[in-house]
């Protein structure tokens, strides 16, 4: 299928003169004194010029966006025509399953008669606002052929809009707006974005997750069981109840320059949901049915569940479905994440959004791992063809257990096949359309539903899958950075939030994150967002000051482990304490180690992580390419950081390397020769793993990590992009190494 993808075309303009705020029934009026006056038209002006346009433009100035679109902010404004304004106004003051009178329309007599002016002036000004933001992007886009569906973010924090492709119909061939309005006319180009004119107001659902669940009727089956289960009252959620004030302090990054913070957490989810159609090809035609099967894949499960064993737990397969460990129940909360994820940002890929900062190389697969409502296990979603320009061709695959997943019997790649047989291919995500051309996938008002091809649940091999070294990324378990549209989320976008300022990086609230707790009120919290990073998925977590904080690690199935953290050595890297307890709770915590200097330099003689500079086949022709310095490094409690990314896009090396068995280097040669994270060298701009300890994490206990600043230096950091859980099976095998990557 031709379909298309929205593209960034363009960053922000960094001299703005006004804030976006947050508004109710009254607005603060942007500062007009920078509107541009060139010969080109700002978006606003095009509206103005468009009689077609007018109903938008008025929706537009009731809440004063009229004015934002008329500054040197840059936006994708997507405009609805008269007609198509007026259909949308009568469908929502018609709609009898408001929830509210009329969705915020003034009643009034003969209502669709009404001109399309006359209506738009019974709105409120919450309804104008709301349809205003999902109408604007804070990137700038324009259409570009391409295949596969992909998402479009809005400035409704959290809610995107889906492009895609007419097949059929009156509107074939033309750009899609989740499958039901089209750009009739695009790319028109103005001073300040891109206007695409469309045939309607782009809908969207606004129902929570559990209610569009219950209305879609593709998941009759898998709904009842979430409603016996009471887990559909969670899903519910929306918004956590706090108003964070730390933006008012007009939070800066280390040079002075105000940073984005927000001032809401919203609540978000994502349920892996199978139809009724995979539960009818599995013998499963009802509830009664579903529940037998459970008490099969459940009942004997504390052979494998570590968190049942260790807790002692007896597993129900009664009746009380509300029961945390009834078999039905345990099945349901194994679907679903904290997260809110759209199909094609579940993991990082590569397309027209994230091209620019693209950092994956050596053809490593995306993988993540994320924990689910099922009490300490994870989930984890490994994506094929990352780099295939068909979104429908990245194959998103739950649990994929490959053995030997990440060790090799190679020296520079991943390892032969034969030592790497599929023991588990994995739950395939549904990423395919629907006959009309919509997407499977559902976003709903506070998360997305996403078609599974076969049954999930957490087994044995579930848990095997996660017998590899684990690279946790910090945006996954911090889920409040995807669950507010942080994480994947581009450097003019939080411009557009920040008032057209920085939009390199975010501040947070002490308070913003469940999972972590701050000590020192003086502890900075950081995210820099999609950038020329030296960093996994090209974003990370970070902070300065005088820091103490505490971070809550994912549960791992219970083990010895290794538990690492990869960090940039230089200047302001900072001296800091490593503890580990069972609680945030500062009595509890142990430390680990002597002090940890992330300002040391690795490229001095004499120094103690015991690291050699990578030389090139020309520099040193007896190289052995670091195998016997990482040795060295690793006894001394260091290793390089790995070769499957590399700073911004200075890698173009996607491909997988071809090993020569009469060369035992030869694909050693080509790592050494890039810019991969484990080959740059020389102080700040090189990245190494500092292993913090080995101990044995016990799948029913907590684990959180505590970072102290030891020395009175504000100017000092700490990095936390990823860490590493590594079984000492893995780094400790006697036959295989642990892959580069």
């Amino acid at each position: 299928m031709n379909s298309k993808i929205f593209k960034n075309i363009g960053f922000k303009a960094l001299v703005m003169g006004f804030v976006v705020t947050t508004f109710s029934s009254c607005y603060e009026e942007p500062d007009t004194s920078q509107i541009f006056n060139a010969d080109q038209l700002t978006i606003e002006e095009i509206l103005c010029q468009h009689e077609e346009l007018s109903a938008f433009n008025a929706i537009l100035a009731k809440c004063s966006y009229d004015k934002k679109i008329s500054t040197y902010l840059e936006y994708t404004c997507f405009a609805p025509i008269n007609d198509g304004v007026s259909q949308y106004l009568d469908s929502l003051y018609n709609d009898e399953n408001k929830r509210f009178p009329h969705n915020g329309i003034k009643e009034t007599p003969n209502f669709t008669s009404l001109s399309v002016l006359d209506k738009v002036a019974l709105m409120s000004d919450s309804l104008c606002e709301d349809i205003s933001k999902y109408h604007l992007s804070g990137d700038v886009f324009q259409q570009i052929n391409v295949d596969g569906a992909t998402t479009c973010s809005t400035l409704i924090t959290g809610r995107s809009i889906t492009a895609n492709t007419f097949d059929s119909g009156k509107y074939a061939g033309m750009t899609s707006l989740n499958g039901r309005v089209a750009i009739t006319q695009g790319d028109i180009e103005a001073s300040n974005g891109i206007l695409h004119i469309c045939s309607g107001v782009i809908p969207r659902s606004d129902r929570t997750i559990d209610d569009q669940m219950g209305v879609d009727g593709n998941f009759k089956i898998f709904h009842e069981a979430l409603q016996l289960t009471g887990l559909d009252k969670m899903l519910q959620q929306e918004k956590k109840d706090t108003t964070y004030t730390y933006a008012q302090t007009g939070p800066t990054d280390r040079d002075g320059i105000k940073i984005y913070c927000p001032e809401e957490c919203l609540i978000k989810w994502t349920i892996f949901a199978e139809t009724d159609d995979v539960f009818k090809a599995a013998g499963i035609n009802s509830f009664a049915d579903l529940k037998a099967k459970c008490a099969q894949w459940y009942g004997n499960c504390a052979s494998w569940y570590d968190y049942v064993a260790e807790k002692g737990i007896s597993i129900s397969t009664g009746d009380d479905y509300t029961n945390e460990f009834n078999v039905v129940h345990m099945f349901v909360a194994y679907h679903i994440l904290r997260a809110g994820m759209a199909v094609d940002k579940i993991v990082y890929e590569k397309n027209a959004k994230s091209q620019a900062n693209w950092n994956i190389c050596f053809g490593y697969d995306p993988q993540e791992y994320f924990e689910t409502l099922l009490p300490n296990t994870l989930m984890k979603v490994w994506e094929l063809n990352s780099t295939n320009t068909t979104a429908s061709r990245r194959t998103l695959l739950i649990n994929r257990y490959r053995k030997n997943n990440t060790l090799t019997d190679e020296i520079g790649t991943f390892g032969s096949d034969a030592t790497h047989p599929i023991i588990f291919p994995g739950v395939e995500i549904d990423r395919s359309t629907n006959a009309d051309g919509t997407v499977k996938s559902i976003e709903t008002l506070n998360g997305y539903i996403h078609r599974i091809k076969s049954i999930l649940i957490y087994d044995q091999n579930a848990k095997e899958a996660q017998n590899e070294r684990m690279r946790l990324d910090s945006s996954t378990f911090l889920y409040e950075l995807i669950n507010n549209g942080i994480r994947f989320a581009s450097p003019s976008e939080i411009s557009t939030l920040n008032g057209g300022g920085d939009g390199n990086r975010v501040a947070f609230d002490n308070t913003y994150f469940d999972n972590i707790y701050c000590y020192n009120p003086s502890t900075l919290l950081r995210f820099c967002v999609m950038g020329a990073w030296r960093s996994n998925n090209s974003d990370q977590f970070q902070g300065w000051d005088a820091y103490d904080f505490a971070i809550k690690l994912p549960h791992v199935p219970t083990g010895t482990y290794e538990l690492r953290i990869v960090y940039p050595p230089m200047g302001r890297g900072g001296l800091m304490q490593f503890y580990l307890g069972n609680s945030s709770n500062q009595a509890d915590m142990v430390a680990q180690g002597i002090p940890f200097d992330a300002c040391a330099d690795p490229t001095q003689p004499g120094n103690i992580m015991g690291c050699e500079q990578i030389f090139t086949a020309e520099e040193l022709e007896d190289t052995d390419y670091g195998l016997a310095s990482d040795q060295v490094m690793k006894v001394r409690g260091y290793m390089r950081a790995p070769a499957s990314f590399s700073r911004g896009t200075y890698n173009t090396i996607t491909d997988k390397l071809v090993y020569d068995p009469s060369d035992p280097y030869s694909a050693a040669k080509n790592i050494t020769g890039s810019t991969s994270c484990r080959s740059e060298w020389g102080y700040g701009t090189m990245m190494l793993r500092y292993i913090i300890c080995t101990q044995r994490f016990e799948q029913s206990k907590d684990y959180w990590l505590r970072i102290k600043n030891l020395v009175n230096d504000a100017n000092l950091g700490w990095s936390f992009d990823f860490i590493e859980l590594c079984p000492v099976t893995i780094s400790n095998n006697q036959t295989m190494s642990e892959d580069w990557y």
